[in-house]
């Protein structure tokens, strides 16, 4: 049973980087980051003493920072105008100066209250506020933000942090308003690497019999290693997905469009990395859908890209997860258009594209075989079937980038781009 904080591996860079950032005040620091990636396990990392607060996605007014103030230490003799604080902060009560006389103006009365913000952060300094999850900020609380930055007391440290796939916080109308005398400095969070995914792997797994190859299904996103080393150390199945995994892949399946969601069920189908046009032929979709689902799918961080303009699941334990939500007629008829020749016949299917791509890249139709868990004669005769659709005689004139072969009809074939079928999931 695993237990405590995660082990810190692969981040030393990061965080020498983002101390040396935080030790030249003031300065605001964009900490981006899919999610899972580990932001706050960095931010941990720091040794030094932290507000922070959190968004969260029902959006309460003031929220990050009222919860970020109320683990301060107010000292005494503060400004006259932090009781503007007051409301915000009852358990302050003693501490804080009485509270200023109402004034009838509301814009007034706001610029008083964010004026006591940064009077408390300059009594409070050297101080360094962290406001987590800035895509899910409340209005209210991204005003303050904004006139915090631009006036930092010379002491004072700013981080957010956020996933870029689910941002809505204006963070280039931020840096344009910052003061020249506040240090900016946006820092992206990557998955770990295979060596590093193998080192926390073996620190969550010590004692395990013969630790599993960990990459491979999580692609080195801390948070899903973490799950899978957890539900593997409770005794279950090596190809299982987590249920903490699941439940925060279909949470954000639930939040697409329907086009979104069949575009990104049709890539769990299809397993492998695919174009367009596949997709939105196994997702039953008209090519305008396809792209609007696609362009959502991937802005929302469920799908990104792939060389050769081919788009999949971000990793192998999500696609699992997604896979195992469809329904199983749904599925069956997913797996139908999958392996169905396209119409008009000339077109290539879905089935056929993953062959030729992979061939394109120079494997055989061995390697082929077994990457996509076909038989080596049904890889042959797939190979053949899209040459020919395709006005080729051979798999040599196949180029390195198979994009404008396949959508463009006139590029090297007088046969047609591969057509969707419109028949609904």
């Amino acid at each position: 049973m695993l237990g405590g904080l995660m082990p810190f591996v692969g981040r030393e860079r990061e965080l020498r980087r983002l101390t040396e950032l935080l030790a030249r005040p003031p300065s605001v620091v964009l900490l981006g980051g899919e999610a899972g990636v580990g932001k706050t396990s960095l931010l941990r990392e720091l040794g030094r003493p932290l507000l922070v607060g959190r968004c969260h996605p029902m959006r309460f007014p003031f929220g990050p920072v009222v919860e970020a103030l109320s683990g301060s230490s107010p000292p005494p003799g503060l400004n006259p105008v932090t009781g503007a604080l007051r409301p915000l902060l009852p358990e302050f009560g003693p501490l804080l100066p009485l509270a200023p006389p109402p004034v009838q103006d509301a814009q007034v009365e706001r610029h008083r209250l964010f004026r006591a913000v940064l009077a408390l952060l300059d009594a409070l300094q050297p101080v360094t506020l962290v406001v987590e999850d800035v895509h899910w900020i409340d209005d209210d609380s991204r005003e303050l933000l904004s006139f915090l930055s631009r006036r930092l007391p010379e002491r004072a440290a700013l981080v957010l942090t956020y996933r870029p796939e689910d941002l809505a916080f204006p963070l280039a109308a931020l840096r344009s308003q910052l003061s020249p005398d506040v240090t900016h400095t946006q820092l992206t969070l990557g998955p770990l690497d295979e060596q590093e995914t193998a080192l926390l792997g073996k620190h969550l797994l010590a004692g395990y019999p013969e630790p599993p190859d960990l990459w491979r299904s999580t692609l080195g996103v801390p948070f899903a290693i973490e799950e899978l080393a957890r539900a593997l150390a409770d005794g279950g199945l090596p190809g299982a997905t987590p249920p903490a995994v699941r439940d925060a892949v279909l949470v954000r399946l639930e939040g697409l469009s329907a086009a979104g969601r069949r575009v990104v069920q049709a890539a769990a189908v299809l397993d492998e990395p695919s174009g367009e046009p596949s997709l939105a032929a196994v997702a039953g979709l008209p090519p305008e859908q396809a792209e609007r689902g696609l362009a959502e799918a991937l802005r929302r961080g469920l799908l990104r890209e792939y060389p050769r303009r081919t788009y999949g699941l971000r990793q192998p334990l999500a696609r699992q997860a997604v896979y195992e939500s469809i329904t199983p007629a749904t599925r069956r008829r997913l797996h139908h258009r999958v392996e169905a020749p396209a119409e008009p016949r000339g077109a290539v299917s879905p089935r056929e594209e993953q062959v030729i791509r992979l061939a394109a890249e120079g494997l055989t139709n061995r390697e082929i075989a077994e990457t996509l868990f076909l038989s080596p004669r049904t890889v042959e005769v797939h190979v053949a079937n899209a040459l020919r659709k395709l006005g080729l005689t051979s798999r040599r004139q196949l180029p390195k980038d198979l994009g404008g072969l396949l959508t463009d009809p006139g590029s090297h074939s007088t046969s047609p781009a591969l057509t969707q079928s419109t028949a609904e999931v």
